[in-house]
C-alpha cells in the first residue's frame, strides 16, 4: 500500500502499534515478514493461532493484552466494516477508523468514527483524536 512505511514510522514515533489479522498463521506471518514492516508493531496477533477471528471481540482482547492497552484507549484502523470496525465496537475500543480502499468498499450496518482513503491521512487524524 502506498505510503505504508512512512506512515508506520510516523505513527510508531508517537503510538504503540499492534497488528490484528485474520488467517492461517504461516501465511500471515510470511506476509508480515515479506513486507518488512513487522518491526513497527509491538504485538502481532494472528487469528489462526487462537482459533477465533475478527469480528469476535475475544481476538481484539488478546491483542490488547499483548499490548498492555485498555480497550477505551485503543483505536482500530481497518479496511473491513463488518470485521474490523464492528469487531472493534463489540470489544469496546475507543475509536474506529475505516480505511476505505477504492474498489473494495463494503456496506454494513456499522458506522466508523472516521473514514480515510489514504494511509497518509492517519497520523494527523490520530494526533487530533488524542486531543479530543
Amino acid at each position: 500500500m502506498p505510503g505504508a512505511e512512512d506512515t508506520l514510522a510516523r505513527l510508531a514515533a508517537n503510538f504503540l502499534l499492534g497488528l490484528l489479522t485474520n488467517g492461517a498463521p504461516d501465511l500471515q506471518r510470511e506476509k508480515v515478514a515479506a513486507s518488512g514492516l513487522g518491526h513497527y508493531f509491538r504485538a502481532i496477533t494472528v487469528s489462526g493461532e487462537h482459533g477465533i477471528g475478527k469480528p469476535c471481540e475475544e481476538i481484539f482482547q488478546i491483542l490488547l493484552r499483548e499490548l498492555g492497552c485498555e480497550a477505551a484507549e485503543a483505536v482500530m484502523v481497518g479496511n473491513s466494516l463488518s470485521r474490523d470496525i464492528e469487531g472493534a465496537r463489540r470489544a469496546g475500543l475507543g475509536k474506529t477508523v475505516w480505511l476505505k480502499v477504492e474498489g473494495s468498499e463494503e456496506f454494513a450496518d456499522v458506522e466508523p468514527d472516521h473514514t480515510i482513503t489514504r494511509l497518509a491521512e492517519l497520523p494527523d487524524l490520530l494526533q487530533a483524536c488524542t486531543r479530543e
